[in-house]
């Protein structure tokens, strides 16, 4: 029997692999993945279900970070040859959108997903995950429905320098990008608590006929929402949560950029709608921390904490309140409420006893 030169039986070894039907690919920290089935849904490493996009443990936005900061690999590689070969920011936004359009197909999850044999009605692969499934060396077409697409295109365009949200649609996952320059879109859109203007145009990779900047006229009304990717983490919390006359207001923040590291990070508040006061906040690691000064009974204050990495993306926190010397109050009705549920499981107990 001849011996089969090894590059051959590399691209044999290939070829079997790409022909399973459940694929082995990168899911956050671990290579080849592995999915764990509880509760009736498989997780990742990470611990985020990929079969159901809400909650705090759904895939929606959750695994786009799995591919960016300090986890990025295959897919934000992509993206960085894009951004070194094109030095146009329009021209590379777009190329990157026809890249993905022409390696990717749609394909639904029950058509092609499939785990210990069987198929799974909804999934959602990672930017990683789908970069490894395509090939241009043996002409290989990553498979995936509109949220793969949608966080292939995002650490894709982060990486290349350009920001990116990911838009949860009703039934329906897509990408904005911050491209105010480009002339051609139908729709120009803001986000909330941005700081800046509109300028995040569309991007839908689940066709080869869609043009970069086109808002489908089914959600051109706004009824969606944008997760924004610049900061892995932001989060901001603060004590004590009913702050009194005699307390200082202890403000924390962490926020870890994913892509640049964060240069700057400040609290800024407002007494009784005055203007904001802005306090930079001292970094211990990837947490940030300032205070409030004690203020009189009845005082109303607004606060929220605004970061900027070494790129110069700019991140806004939600906005705080809270008035001095409030204290915990039980809801209206709630009293009543509790009386109520508590005759009643006493009517059952004792229903339940007489049987």
């Amino acid at each position: 029997m001849t011996r089969l030169p090894t590059l051959m039986m590399l691209i044999i070894l290939l070829a079997v692999c790409l022909a399973k039907e459940t694929y082995s690919f990168p899911s956050g920290e671990n290579y080849p993945p592995t999915f764990t089935f509880r509760n009736g849904a498989w997780y990742d490493t990470w611990g985020f279900n990929r079969n159901y996009y809400g909650e705090q443990d759904g895939y929606m936005p959750n695994i786009a970070y799995e591919t960016l900061g300090p986890d990025r690999e295959l897919a934000y590689g992509l993206g960085e040859w894009f951004k070194s070969n094109y030095g146009n920011t329009v021209r590379r936004a777009t190329a990157i959108l026809r890249y993905v359009q022409r390696w990717t197909s749609y394909g639904y999850d029950s058509d092609n997903v499939y785990m210990n044999g069987v198929a799974q009605e909804e999934w959602a692969w990672n930017a990683d995950e789908m970069a490894h499934m395509l090939n241009e060396t043996t002409n290989t077409i990553a498979v995936g429905d509109c949220e793969d697409l949608a966080f292939l295109c995002a650490t894709m365009y982060m990486a290349a320098g350009i920001d990116a949200a990911m838009v949860l649609a009703p039934q329906h996952v897509a990408l904005l990008i911050w491209l105010p320059e480009y002339s051609n879109a139908n729709c120009y859109w803001d986000l909330p608590d941005d700081g800046r203007t509109a300028g995040w145009i569309w991007v839908e990779a689940t066709c080869s006929q869609n043009p970069i900047g086109w808002t489908p006229p089914e959600f051109a009304g706004g009824d969606w929402t944008a997760y924004p990717l610049g900061f892995i983490e932001f989060n901001v919390q603060y004590l004590p949560q009913l702050p009194q006359a005699e307390d200082d207001v202890v403000v924390t923040a962490r926020v870890v950029s994913s892509r640049a590291s964060v240069s700057t990070v400040s609290l800024n508040y407002s007494i009784q709608d005055g203007p904001y006061n802005e306090l930079l906040m001292e970094a211990e690691g990837s947490t940030y921390e300032a205070i409030i000064p004690k203020q009189p009974d009845g005082t109303r204050l607004v606060f929220y904490v605004s970061a900027t990495d070494s790129e110069g993306l700019i991140r806004k926190s939600e906005r705080f309140e809270y008035t001095v010397g409030q204290e915990f109050k039980i809801p209206p009705f709630a009293l009543e409420a509790l009386i109520l549920i508590f005759i009643f499981v006493l009517f059952i107990a004792l229903l339940a006893k007489r049987k």
